[in-house]
């Protein structure tokens, strides 16, 4: 068993309910597809590896401590939608990194074990000073 998070490269309905449904439906495709895999994903999958090393390249000593579930990694990242699993012992420190790495990338994280789905936030206005502060 593993904890598990689906990359999603194409856009999802704003409502999390129907969200959830295009991601059921993309999970559904995404083991038939044999497109070539997105860019982005395998942006990701660069920067992942770089930081944590695949699961596949890990010698004997150092598989029980590597954070990934399963591998060669690559293999799990398709044309919309990639997926991850993450071994129990590391999520908390895994996970952030994947979240923050992939809305960097415009790819959606949705954790099912949570329910949430982190998406690509809008850019902020930088902060303004109120009307009558001029320092």
């Amino acid at each position: 068993m593993s904890y598990t998070v689906e990359l999603i490269c194409v856009p999802l309905p704003d409502s999390d309910k129907q969200a959830w449904v295009k991601i059921f439906q993309l999970r559904e495709e995404y083991y038939d597809d044999e497109r070539e895999k997105s860019s982005a994903l395998l942006e990701l999958h660069k920067k992942l590896t770089a930081r944590y090393s695949c699961l596949c390249d890990c010698s004997d000593d150092e598989v029980d401590d590597c954070p990934w579930a399963d591998g060669p990694m690559i293999n799990n990242f398709g044309h919309e939608m990639g997926m991850l699993a993450i071994s129990f012992s590391r999520v908390e420190e895994v996970l952030p990194f994947i979240i923050e790495t992939a809305l960097a990338l415009n790819i959606i994280v949705a954790d099912a074990q949570s329910n949430e789905i982190h998406r690509v936030l809008p850019l902020k206005k930088p902060h303004q000073k109120p009307w009558y502060r001029f320092w």
